[in-house]
């Protein structure tokens, strides 16, 4: 019979403690031990998963190596759903654009300001106000099937502005000036008729001056309400001190609020 040394025996037994230990580590619901350290699982940390994924370049395919194809447990028996619970669970787009209409616009980076170009109106847009319906992403963007689709996670880590052609408020004439971040001769802010077809405006511009009555059909200049929402041309067959809800009592009532924002710069006259 072979005999085994000290020495042998001493070897075998630490790799088979060590082998305990990886177990152990691969699972943190049955030890102490992460495999992603401490904070991984707190936004506010610099050990945050969210700040691992914008260093890989927001892929969130790596994830699925262990966690499984469908974020559900894979190998490594840890769920990403109990906090993702979303449907597609972390590759939701509100995950990283946060553009449910109950939560705040962001950026990648979690900034919120207005003034900052990534964010700029996209509140004022992907969310029904008093002045229209919602702005679907893909009326300016080619918005992607999946998380990993070409073209999503550009290397330049800039969202491409590409206006949507199949829609009827498309212009062909519709320019967005990269360099400073405006938007001219668009359907939503005047080019349609009786509208105000020459109107740039500025996405970092969120003021109330900058959607006044007015600036898109009329003159933003006159005195009342009426007056302002008068298109310039177009409407030579009726006087500005007509209601407006005479005919567009559908949008507008006879106070000139907008009591229908979904028919309101909606592609159509209502």
């Amino acid at each position: 019979m072979k005999k085994f040394t000290p020495l042998v025996v001493l070897i075998f037994g630490l790799m088979l403690v060590g082998c305990s230990e990886v177990q152990d580590d691969k699972n943190p619901a049955q030890g102490n031990l992460s495999v992603h350290g401490v904070g991984f699982a707190n936004a506010a940390s610099e050990q945050s998963h969210q700040k691992l994924l914008q260093n890989n370049g927001w892929n969130t395919q790596t994830c699925k190596s262990c966690h499984g194809f469908a974020y559900d447990g894979g190998t490594a028996g840890q769920t990403c759903l109990t906090c993702h619970s979303k449907p597609n669970g972390p590759e939701y787009c509100g995950t990283c654009h946060a553009s449910d209409v109950e939560v705040q616009w962001k950026d990648l980076l979690g900034n919120t300001n207005s003034t900052i170009r990534t964010v700029g109106a996209h509140q004022k847009h992907v969310t029904q106000g008093t002045l229209g319906a919602d702005v679907a992403c893909s009326t300016c963007h080619a918005v992607p099937s999946t998380v990993a689709a070409t073209g999503h996670l550009g290397s330049d880590s800039k969202a491409e502005v590409r206006f949507d052609t199949t829609l009827s408020m498309y212009r062909s004439n519709a320019i967005y000036n990269a360099s400073n971040v405006s938007c001219a001769n668009t359907y939503c802010h005047g080019n349609f008729n009786g509208g105000n077809l020459n109107r740039t405006m500025t996405w970092t511009d969120t003021s109330s001056t900058a959607v006044a009555c007015g600036t898109c059909h009329g003159d933003a200049t006159k005195s009342t309400t009426k007056e302002k929402a008068f298109p310039v041309s177009g409407h030579t067959f009726v006087s500005v001190t007509a209601d407006c809800s005479s005919c567009h009592g559908a949008v507008v009532n006879a106070s000139m609020a907008i009591i229908n924002p979904s028919k309101h710069i909606n592609g159509k006259i209502d």
